[in-house]
């Protein structure tokens, strides 16, 4: 088998490396989604547009009501002393204050509409995407799950989606809001006046080129960050499964050692990566602050210093948009012209600076959504490192198996996982139909590699391998393992009803079909025996039954698949004498006219084997019967002296 471990994580993640092309390949999932993002631009266009209008209608009640209540009791009648305070127009007042409130509903609204459809187009594109994951799972060859952790692809395929359906449903409608707000609150400035929105423009590069410094450093964390998330997640995945061993042999000590090593580690590049942009927003706040002195200071100096007219080097008329005082005020003959150039001034310093204040605002937003999408993208590129794996392809020209015989054929087989060190080394045998061959040899010989290959987890180095005279690359794989079945050590059974998990060997199986697999089987017995019988619900990987009561059930879906070629792992250990004679009796019946392949534990089964292959160090070292074997007195008579006479399985 190749290299597992956390080491081959290591490979995965990390820095992120081509933002664009990320982004790219993340929008062909999304594609179908295009008129719900066109709709969310134009509400998010309307809704900024809503909200500069509220500034700008600020401005006017500043010039029409308050401004002038502040300077007119100065000026009033110094005789009475009184002020009409109807002149001011309270009817008029009212009317502003409501379009006010109209205006910012109407912001309000819109920007949530946008935000409503950006979610509803995340949360279908991550739909798309988690299924474009798990379909591309489906299609992958073995060989990716032997050399990725599963705990990895489970990240990848969960958290690393969810990020990415986060920063597109919270942040991308933010971006997409607050940039309309920026470029429509610069073109109202200019319009207000151009020396001052000169300014303020100049403010901005610095800002965000200072934003744009620390996030290109907090980059590479969030990839760490992702990368040690799928290494944690593959940790806790191996130690559920392997507690009962980990137990067994007292390392459970040891197994958090570790478990706070990696914890450590997913924390300390989270707190650098989240800590680094959490620095911007005090940095932004204090930049917010200081453009706003900066700017009402260059403001005040340049509107009220010089200027034979009054109006100082930055004239108030520069720009569209102006804030005359209400016209009521002419009838106070007592107020000089100054004073109604004083509201002019005043007010459109206040409503500028207004402006420059939201202006921040959506500046920080953007800032503060970078974060996010750093970390989407860092998503993005692990989930597309899946999408992008090579599909388990079968040749132009291969097709269907007709009738299948059961005649396998190897020759001058190699293989190597690693390239340039090879696992096997030409192999060849030729078994006829029904015939059963024992796969023998130390641990690590090459055996279960072979049968890997016959089912095509792996395609061979080189050499060929046929079935009934025809090469494996030349047939398809869905009809070469619809014609091979598999019962292994480690069974594998669903969540689900012993009739549905004896079911899974032919889905189109009838209630007595599959009740007669699990006579032929002798698992029949044991499953009327449970309360619900074969309705009984097993628990993850059937962990409410015994060992051997799994591999009958295993043994049962082979016999319902009824397949010509059958491949067994036929140990038992820590299973009960009784069970073990079921099981020995249940493959034996399932060999029964098919041809077989055995990786092969027990004497009984090596006896009875029509050819013994005897594999070392990827190479068939002797070939035979077990009596011809004994009498060359080479290196099977002396694992069968050392082991198999002993009754110790290999």
């Amino acid at each position: 088998m190749p290299p597992l471990g956390p080491r081959s994580v290591g490979k995965i993640g990390g820095k992120p490396k081509n933002f664009k092309k990320t982004l790219r390949e993340l929008a062909f999932y999304y594609r179908n989604y295009k008129k719900l993002f066109i709709v969310a631009i134009v509400l998010a266009f309307i809704g900024a547009c809503a909200a500069v209008a509220g500034i700008i209608i600020n401005g006017y009640v500043y010039s029409q009501f308050i401004i002038p209540s502040a300077i007119i009791p100065l000026t009033a009648d110094p005789i009475t002393g009184h002020i009409n305070y109807n002149l001011f127009g309270l009817i008029s007042f009212i009317w502003w204050c409501v379009g006010l409130i109209t205006v910012y509903l109407i912001a309000n609204g819109f920007n949530w509409l946008e935000s409503y459809i950006l979610l509803k187009m995340s949360e279908s594109g991550s739909y798309s995407l988690r299924d474009a994951v798990f379909t591309k799972l489906n299609r992958m060859p073995i060989s990716y799950f032997d050399r990725i952790p599963s705990g990895d692809i489970m990240s990848r395929s969960i958290n690393d989606v969810d990020n990415i359906g986060q920063a597109l449903s919270q942040n991308l409608g933010n971006m997409v809001y607050w940039s309309f707000m920026i470029v429509a609150m610069l073109v109202t400035m200019f319009f207000i006046n151009p020396v001052l929105a000169i300014f303020a423009i100049v403010l901005i590069p610095i800002f965000m080129a200072i934003n744009i410094t620390i996030m290109k450093k907090v980059k590479p964390f969030f990839g760490k960050q992702q990368k040690s998330l799928g290494v944690i997640n593959g940790f806790i995945e191996e130690h559920i499964s392997g507690l009962k061993i980990i137990s067994l042999f007292k390392m459970k000590d040891t197994s958090s050692e570790e478990f706070k090593k990696l914890n450590q580690e997913l924390t300390r590049n989270s707190i650098v990566a989240q800590a680094t942009t959490n620095m911007l927003m005090p940095i932004n706040i204090f930049m917010n602050n200081m453009s706003f002195v900066v700017l009402a200071a260059i403001g005040a100096y340049g509107m009220f210093k010089g200027g034979s007219d009054g109006n100082g080097w930055i004239n108030i008329n520069w720009g569209l948009i102006h804030f005359d005082p209400p016209s009521w005020i002419d009838k106070y003959p007592l107020i000089p012209t100054v004073e109604i150039e004083m509201i002019k001034k005043v007010t459109l310093l206040i409503t500028f600076t207004l402006f420059a204040r939201n202006l921040n605002n959506p500046i920080n937003q953007l800032v503060a959504a970078l974060g996010s999408i750093f970390l989407a993208l860092a998503s993005a590129e692990r989930v597309l490192e899946v999408l992008n794996e090579p599909n388990e392809e079968d040749a132009p020209d291969a097709q269907d198996l007709q009738e299948v015989y059961g005649l396998v054929e190897a020759e001058n087989l190699n293989f190597e996982y690693v390239k340039d060190k090879p696992v096997l080394k030409d192999i060849n045998f030729f078994v006829k139909p029904q015939q059963m061959v024992a796969l023998v040899g130390p641990t690590g010989a090459g055996k279960t590699t072979i049968v890997n290959l016959i089912t095509k987890f792996y395609d061979i180095t080189s050499g060929d391998l046929k079935i009934d005279g025809v090469s494996l690359s030349k047939i398809k794989r869905e009809s070469l393992r619809k014609n091979i079945t598999m019962v292994l050590q480690d069974t594998y059974l669903f969540s689900n009803s012993i009739f549905e998990n004896i079911r899974y060997g032919r889905l189109d199986a009838t209630k007595e079909e599959v009740i007669n697999a699990a006579k032929l089987a002798r698992a029949h017995n044991f499953i009327m025996q449970l309360p619900k019988g074969y309705d009984t619900v097993l628990d993850d990987n059937g962990n409410n039954l015994s060992q051997g009561q799994r591999q009958l059930l295993a043994i049962a879906r082979a016999f319902l698949s009824n397949s010509k070629i059958v491949i067994l792992d036929e140990a038992t250990s820590s299973i009960d004498t009784k069970t073990e004679l079921e099981i020995q009796h249940g493959m034996t019946d399932l060999m029964k006219d098919r041809t077989s392949f055995v990786i092969a534990h027990r004497l009984s089964t090596i006896k009875n084997a029509d050819l013994i292959l005897v594999i070392n160090k990827g190479e068939i070292v002797e070939r035979g019967k077990h009596d011809e074997l004994l009498k060359t007195n080479g290196f099977y008579a002396n694992l069968y002296n050392s082991q198999f006479k002993k009754g110790i399985e290999i």
